[in-house]
């Protein structure tokens, strides 16, 4: 961490947020088999702090200016532990939207205490959006770049955790994969037209495995800073997910394609 991100009363409010958070997370732990799901959340999230003061740090931030989104990279899938608790999976179309869920769960435990109200409304302006499809167009600047930072955190550590999961011969945790099902070769031709077409895809446009093998895909198309499309390619890990994939010509023309649209984000050209 760069000293300017480990100044002050920002540091010290990170650091209250990260404890008050762990103990309403580790609240859910019961050595249950369910653990596993909380336990996974929990390392999720303080990965996603990771990513977020890494790209806060690449982006130039000051320390204010970093505090909104690492607020918010903490507090970002607090919904995820009352949601699994209660329908027994992270898939939000057959469940509720975790990150309204966040925000109710959030403020009910006062999570957010100590934080000053400006702060505090950015930090839940961009808990709610972290999982909206496309971010609205009309955001105050500051909103916006903490839901920017906050989305590209969190679809990193999300690319981490799919790569371990799907690399096991046998996953024991469907949940992980939003239940998707699975099968070698199988995957829904109008998920990857949308990639093909670097439109982002739709959660609900899952059916296989590989569905949501390209869904990862295509987040290069909704990566909002220089530094995540960086530390994408620093990580290998869009290579990865591309190595998952069965191999036929319509993948394979999808690799070109990614490979060449990766290379011109690294060298600042945004893709529309």
């Amino acid at each position: 961490m760069s000293p300017n991100l480990a100044e002050g009363l920002g540091e010290d409010l990170v650091e209250a947020v990260r404890a008050g958070f762990l103990r309403f997370a580790q609240g859910y732990l019961h050595g249950a088999d369910d653990d596993f799901a909380y336990t996974l959340k929990i390392d999720h999230t303080l990965k996603v702090l990771d990513v977020a003061t890494a790209i806060c740090q690449g982006e130039g931030l000051t320390a204010d200016m970093a505090l909104a989104p690492r607020l918010a990279a903490l507090l970002h899938d607090v919904g995820r532990f009352p949601q699994y608790r209660e329908y027994r999976t992270f898939r939000d179309r057959d469940s509720v939207n975790h990150a309204k869920l966040s925000v109710r769960h959030l403020l009910r435990e006062k999570l957010l205490e100590g934080v000053p109200a400006h702060m505090r409304r950015l930090v839940l302006g961009a808990v709610y959006l972290h999982n909206a499809r496309l971010l609205p167009a009309t955001l105050p600047p500051e909103l916006l770049q903490a839901a920017k930072i906050v989305r590209d955190s969190d679809k990193l550590d999300i690319m981490r955790i799919m790569i371990e999961h799907f690399s096991l011969p046998h996953a024991a945790h469907p949940e992980v994969s939003l239940d998707a099902k699975h099968h070698p070769t199988n995957y829904t031709p109008e998920v990857l037209a949308c990639v093909m077409a670097r439109e982002v895809s739709d959660y609900r446009r899952i059916v296989w495995v590989n569905d949501f093998k390209l869904l990862i895909v295509g987040w290069l198309y909704d990566l909002n800073t220089a530094t995540a499309c960086r530390l994408l390619n620093d990580t290998g890990r869009m290579e990865a997910v591309l190595d998952l994939l069965p191999q036929d010509e319509n993948i394979l023309a999808l690799r070109e394609q990614i490979a060449a649209d990766l290379a011109k984000r690294l060298k600042g050209d945004y893709l529309a």
